[in-house]
C-alpha cells in the first residue's frame, strides 16, 4: 500500500542520512547519474544507488521499480537537441543556420549525458517494450534535421543532396565525435565538448554548402539562434 503523505512532507520513505533537502526522486536521479558515469549503467546496482543517495534500498524501488526506471528519467531530462531543433525547423531564415544550431545542441548533449550514447542505444535494443521514447525521439530529430536540410537544399543554400541519408550521416558524425570525447584512442588528439560540438557542426556545414566560405557567418548567426531558443545556452 501506498504511504501516506501529508501536505508539505517530502514524498517517499525516510532517508538513512535524514537529509530533507531535495527530493528523494530527483537525489535518487542525480546520485545514480554519478555512478552511471564512474562506473557504467550494467555494473551500477540498486543497493550502490541507495547508498550513495543516503536511502534505504526500499526507497529506491518505492520511486523506481527498476534499475531501467531510472534511465528512462535520465532520457526524459535529456531532450535538449530534440526541443530545439523543434523550435527551429519551421522557423523562418536561413536554414544553415538552423541546422548548425540544431547539430551543435545535440553534440553538446551527446558529450554533457551521463552516459555514451551507444549505451543508451544498447539498453533500449535489448529492451525495446521498456525504451521506445529513445526511438520514437532519435526519429523525430532525424526528421527534424532532415526536413532543415530539405529547405536548405530547395532555397539554394545547401547542395542537391539526400536529405535523409545527409541527416542519418550528421547525427552519426556526432555520436562518433562523443564517443571520441569519451573514450579518445591513445596518440590521437583529444577534444573538449565544446571542440566536439563545433567540429562536428563545422564539418556537416562545410560539406553542404553551397558557397562554404559562408561557414563563419552561418556559425555566428546559428550561435544567435540557439540563445534565443535555449537562454542558457548564452555565454
Amino acid at each position: 500500500m501506498e504511504p501516506t503523505k501529508t501536505p508539505g512532507a517530502t514524498a517517499g520513505r525516510p532517508r538513512l542520512s535524514g537529509s530533507t533537502g531535495e527530493s528523494p526522486r530527483q537525489e535518487i536521479i542525480r546520485e545514480a547519474t554519478a555512478l552511471f558515469a564512474a562506473k557504467g549503467y550494467a555494473e551500477t546496482t540498486m543497493s550502490e544507488i541507495a547508498r550513495s543517495a543516503g536511502l534505504r534500498q526500499s526507497s529506491v524501488y518505492y520511486w523506481f521499480a527498476r534499475k531501467e526506471h531510472i534511465l528512462q528519467a535520465l532520457l526524459e531530462e535529456n531532450r535538449g537537441s530534440l526541443q530545439v531543433a523543434q523550435a527551429l525547423e519551421p522557423a523562418p531564415g536561413p536554414a544553415a543556420a538552423r541546422l548548425y544550431a540544431v547539430l551543435h545542441a545535440d553534440a553538446v548533449q551527446l558529450c554533457a549525458s551521463p552516459l555514451d550514447f551507444y549505451e543508451f542505444e544498447r539498453v533500449a535494443r535489448s529492451q525495446p517494450q521498456n525504451f521506445g521514447a529513445f526511438f520514437e525521439d532519435y526519429s523525430e530529430l532525424h526528421r527534424l534535421a532532415a526536413s532543415i536540410i530539405r529547405q536548405g537544399v530547395d532555397a539554394g543554400e545547401l547542395r542537391s543532396v539526400d536529405p535523409e541519408a545527409a541527416a542519418t550521416a550528421a547525427l552519426s558524425l556526432n555520436e562518433g565525435l562523443q564517443r571520441h570525447y569519451r573514450q579518445p584512442l591513445p596518440g590521437l588528439r583529444t577534444y573538449t565538448a565544446d571542440d566536439v560540438s563545433a567540429l562536428s557542426a563545422d564539418t556537416t556545414l562545410a560539406s553542404l554548402l553551397r558557397a562554404p566560405d559562408d561557414l563563419p557567418a552561418v556559425r555566428t548567426e546559428a550561435a544567435a539562434l540557439s540563445a534565443r531558443v535555449n537562454p542558457s545556452t548564452e555565454s
